[in-house]
């Protein structure tokens, strides 16, 4: 049975709130130095952060204090802990600046914790310190159950959802689009981080078939190989199940189903064998990692292999000694008639801020990955393994 929320609780969430407020207003007095240096407040979007636990919200924080210094936003992170034994909220407002010339461009950024019964108190508390009629994206770190009422009340007011299937999971993330698209009005757009770290992904794929003698072959596809950084048997996971829902959909393939097992279809009749394999997932390596991709097309006597190896673990090291990152990637293609093509192309470093600030650049609505994530449900449904076809 869940405990209902006193009216203590209710007076205190009003009174953290009422200070809260005051301190914002606070930050942006004018100084009574003439010597200081001036702030400009900037403000573009809500920004809603909503964490399991504190030690992940303060993992995080960093993350939102370095995506708010490009994108101005009043940031309000809340870590929401109800099955926790004490009954606290607390909650603290401050400046995150940084200097442009002689002035100091400042955000907002909001900090609250409500653990035990308080937690019921958490949703309107966010939703009381929202700044009116600008755009408020909700960025869920943690599983998703749509049927949670803080997700819930969070999200009735969100324009944009935001997860991290790499670090969730694949369910959490077709669960919330699930949810999304039977909202007949005010449908929030969902976004994926792992989606957006797929981008270079695509480019490069998409390069196999750019030239005369390839582009025909596009519609000729007859095996594609994906490998991902996990153990043998192991579920697909989100980049693995996106990039080829991707694919599929970007070439027209059709599923269809032999003896039990997913296939896909041309829209000539030819079909697609597909192959999944592991790699070892080094340390430092997020689990489920794409790893690898070779396509294979035919048409009329010429044939092109593509294929993409992430040289995993291969970033640089961090102040520890451990390679947090894997951001080299082999780009290879044979083609017949032509000479083979090599290339080495850096992804970048994997770093959480540069995902989140390029997501929320992105379109809100993208169809593309409405379509993937359709398309991954099926992969799910059909219990595909890693090793298995």
């Amino acid at each position: 049975m869940t405990a209902q929320p006193s009216s203590a609780g209710a007076d205190k969430a009003g009174n953290l709130i009422a200070r809260i407020d005051q301190q914002l207003r606070d930050l942006w007095k004018t100084p009574e130095d003439p010597g200081a240096t001036p702030l400009s407040r900037v403000c573009t979007m809500n920004l809603e952060i909503v964490a399991e636990s504190r030690d992940l919200l303060e993992r995080y924080t960093p993350v939102v204090d370095e995506v708010t210094a490009s994108i101005p936003a009043r940031a309000i992170l809340a870590s929401i802990e109800p099955n926790a034994d004490q009954d606290t909220f607390q909650g603290e407002a401050t400046a995150v600046c940084s200097l442009e010339g002689d002035r100091k461009i400042c955000s907002e950024r909001v900090i609250l914790a409500a653990s035990g019964r308080s937690a019921a108190r958490a949703a309107s508390a966010i939703e009381a310190l929202l700044v009116p009629e600008i755009p408020t994206a909700l960025v869920w770190l943690g599983k998703i159950h749509v049927d949670d009422p803080i997700f819930e009340d969070l999200a009735g007011t969100a324009q944009r959802l935001i997860v991290d299937s790499e670090y969730t999971s694949l369910s959490s993330l077709l669960h919330l689009a699930s949810w999304a698209r039977q909202k007949e009005t005010e449908r929030p757009y969902v976004a994926d981080l792992a989606w957006t770290r797929l981008a270079p992904w695509q480019e490069l794929l998409a390069r196999f078939f750019d030239d005369g003698t390839t582009t025909k072959l596009a519609d000729k596809v007859t095996r594609i190989s994906l490998a991902q950084a996990c153990n043998p048997g192991a579920r697909v996971g989100s980049e693995t199940a996106l990039l080829l829902g991707w694919v599929a959909t970007r070439l027209g393939w059709k599923t269809s189903r032999l003896g039990g097992l997913l296939r896909f279809k041309r829209p000539d009749g030819g079909t697609v064998e597909l192959e999944l394999s592991p790699v070892p997932c080094p340390e430092g390596v997020a689990p489920q990692t794409l790893a690898a991709l070779t396509i294979e097309a035919e048409d009329e006597g010429t044939r092109t292999v593509g294929r993409i190896r992430r040289k995993l673990a291969s970033g640089l090291r961090d102040v520890a000694g451990v390679t947090t990152d894997a951001d080299m990637v082999l780009w290879q293609q044979e083609t017949s008639g032509a000479p083979p093509i090599e290339q080495h192309v850096r992804l970048g470093p994997n770093k959480a801020a540069k995902w989140l600030e390029r997501t929320l650049h992105r379109r809100p609505h993208d169809p593309a990955f409405d379509e993937s994530v359709v398309l991954a449900e099926q992969i799910v449904e059909d219990s595909l393994t890693i090793g298995g076809r």
